[in-house]
């Protein structure tokens, strides 16, 4: 299986996932707003030779409140879920970016490893021990999207979300697919392999924008 699976410069990879990741990258939801408040302490009373009325003493209550008000009205509110909303579109986006980084080279790993395998540069241990790496790798990150799937989410990051985890069922079928050729030899399990590897090259080109 002499096969070229993957572009040829590691670079244009990493370039083209961040120049073409926001057509794919999650968004925040939006939240209710808090505004924080400025109290005033009761302005003191002196005190003299003689104890205030009670009126005089409520009197001098409204005075301190009149006085206070104004720089009460002029403090500014400060709203608490804009700063959270914006942490929270950060995440999901740098989730979205790296997602995506993680799925285009685990394509490129298992073509390298298939590739290094028929010309020899890897034994068949090797190569196994290799890949075996792989979807390692890409089961642990299919278990946190998994987790990230049961918050609330808008439609599109939801749709989004789906995008990624079935793009690495493919690659995770991809490499099974190799297995099972390198078991048994047959050309047609290479061809089978062959197919899910073309499917999951479509799944990257489509969610990463490549070839628009």
């Amino acid at each position: 299986m002499n096969r070229a699976h993957w572009k040829p410069a590691l670079l244009t990879v990493i370039v083209l996932v961040l120049a073409t990741a926001g057509g794919l990258l999650i968004r925040g939801n939006s939240g209710s707003g808090h505004t924080a408040e400025v109290s005033a302490t009761d302005e003191q009373v002196p005190r003299g030779p003689e104890t205030p009325r009670a009126e005089e003493t409520f009197q001098a209550g409204d005075a301190a409140k009149a006085r206070v008000t104004p720089r009460t009205a002029s403090v500014p509110k400060v709203s608490e879920s804009s700063t959270n909303v914006a942490e929270r579109r950060q995440l999901l986006e740098t989730i979205g970016v790296l997602t995506a980084a993680h799925c285009y080279q685990s394509y490129f790993n298992i073509g390298l490893i298939a590739d290094g395998k028929a010309r020899g540069t890897y034994t068949e241990k090797d190569a196994s021990k290799l890949l075996d790496t792989v979807l390692s790798l890409l089961d642990s990150v299919d278990r946190r999207l998994t987790v990230l799937s049961k918050i609330d989410l808008e439609k599109a990051d939801r749709d989004s979300l789906e995008r990624m985890r079935d793009l690495s069922d493919l690659l995770h079928q991809q490499g099974k697919a190799l297995e099972i050729f390198w078991d048994s030899g047959k050309d047609d399990d290479a061809a089978k392999y062959e197919d899910v590897r073309k499917d999951a090259w479509a799944a990257i080109s489509k969610l990463m924008g490549i070839g628009r």
